[in-house]
């Protein structure tokens, strides 16, 4: 849905894609937030680069100001302000984080002005997916450069007083038998996110001129999401991919049934591997060792489990005591030690308009009338699992296409509905301009 003309010109895309950039490496969970640039100078950026934006648009549209006002995402906006906001006034909850969750989804709604989800879409899937290769290289290839000393490679310290290399668009942990990928990312938990969200939006969200694109970008990714070795992000790819499968019904072809069977040969050669391997003094430092931790760390209690079922018992308590509003920030979020549970968090914070909100919002990103219930329930079960070992309420990825999908589904129903009303049948929005909106739906990126 592209309603106004402003990615009309190849460099004026190129530009939006590096904004994009920039505000996925300032985004809130990022290593360059939390330890290069600091938290405070990284929103600042965010904010400038946003108001940039918003600049630009609104001088490209000059004429059309009032169609931009009067347009039904201000309406949007609006109610997403008092659904956000009516919960820190009635509790007297004076903390800058509702605003900083205000702006991630009037940020996604912003950008429905002038691109489609699709679109941003697969800008996303671009440059996570160059990311995810250029992360690969550096953590098992430039790294073993920079231990020894081929390569001079500046070092930074984390808040948890852990040593990185920074190699500009990924950050690896200096210890020699270190193997987890962190990407730019915090931590590879937080990766694991956004590497499934890209996969999930390659397969059903971003329209490829050449087949075999699907399938490079879909392999780079699934590489990737294993190199973190994150227990819920390879437990979310095995899943996902054995959804996908019977969902677009590869089964039914050949080529799908042998690259099926192909598939479960290299899980069972590479366990089969890793038993034999597990005999040899070597294997505590190698690899493979991290595959045997992801199996003790899944099966014997931990801090990480511990802390995860911690957070959703303590979120269900504060929405059970305060369903309507919530209880306040800092008791939920020090509630219990590390609360990492997304959506119960907010429903913990917002109570039950504003936590619905945010399912509803993954509900319309991802649902599909051709697709049974259950499996769209399993779909969203899958996606649910990536954000629900983490805090991740005030990152603007994690709002970005699921609010987009909202908005665009919400105005469209807004948009028949007041055309029913009117007896004007299906006709695009902004009569006084007709041409401009065909001209910006053309425009796309």
């Amino acid at each position: 849905m592209t309603e106004f003309d402003f990615l009309n010109q190849k460099w004026k895309k190129a530009l939006f894609g590096l904004f994009l950039f920039a505000m996925l490496l300032l985004a809130r969970d990022t290593l360059v937030t939390s330890s290069i640039l600091g938290f405070t100078k990284a929103q600042a950026l965010m904010l400038a680069l946003t108001a940039l934006l918003g600049a630009a648009f609104l001088a490209a549209n000059r004429k059309r100001l009032k169609a931009i006002v009067t347009d039904w995402r201000m309406g949007f906006l609006g109610f997403l302000a008092l659904l956000l906001l009516l919960p820190m006034v009635v509790k007297r909850d004076w903390q800058m984080m509702y605003f900083s969750i205000l702006f991630c989804l009037a940020f996604a709604v912003f950008l429905t002005y002038f691109a489609s989800m699709r679109d941003v879409a697969k800008l996303y899937v671009v440059m996570l997916t160059a990311l995810a290769a250029y992360s690969v290289l550096a953590t098992y290839g430039l790294k073993e450069l920079a231990g020894a000393g081929v390569l001079k490679v500046p070092v930074f310290c984390n808040s948890n007083d852990w040593d990185f290399y920074n190699f500009g668009f990924c950050y690896v942990v200096t210890w020699p038998l270190w193997h987890r990928n962190f990407g730019i990312f915090r931590e590879p938990g937080v990766y694991q996110f956004f590497l499934l969200l890209a996969l999930y939006l390659n397969h059903y969200r971003v329209d490829w001129k050449r087949a075999w694109t699907r399938w490079l970008v879909s392999g780079i990714l699934a590489v990737t999401m294993v190199t973190t070795f994150a227990i819920g992000g390879i437990a979310e790819l095995g899943l996902l991919a054995i959804f996908v499968y019977f969902d677009q019904k590869w089964y039914r072809t050949k080529a799908g049934r042998i690259a099926g069977l192909c598939a479960v040969a290299v899980v069972l050669a590479l366990l089969a591997h890793i038993l034999i391997t597990i005999r040899t003094t070597a294997f505590e430092f190698s690899i493979y060792y991290e595959f045997y931790d992801m199996f003790l760390r899944l099966t014997t209690p931990s801090d990480s489990s511990v802390d995860r079922l911690s957070a959703i018992f303590t979120d269900l308590s504060f929405f059970g005591k305060h369903p309507l509003f919530g209880d306040t920030l800092a008791e939920v979020l020090h509630g219990t030690n590390h609360n990492t549970s997304s959506t119960l968090i907010q429903y913990a914070i917002f109570g039950v308009l504003g936590g619905s909100l945010h399912v509803a919002a993954w509900v319309a990103l991802i649902w599909e009338r051709k697709r049974s219930i259950v499996g769209n329930l399993c779909l969203l079960g899958i996606l649910f699992l990536s954000f629900n070992t983490q805090n991740l309420v005030a990152d603007v990825f994690f709002w970005l296409f699921p609010m987009m999908a909202l908005t665009e589904r919400g105005l469209t129903y807004f948009r028949r509905k007041g055309e029913r009303a009117n007896g004007t049948g299906i006709a695009a929005q902004g009569t006084a301009d007709p041409a401009g909106d065909r001209q910006g739906d053309q425009a796309g990126l």
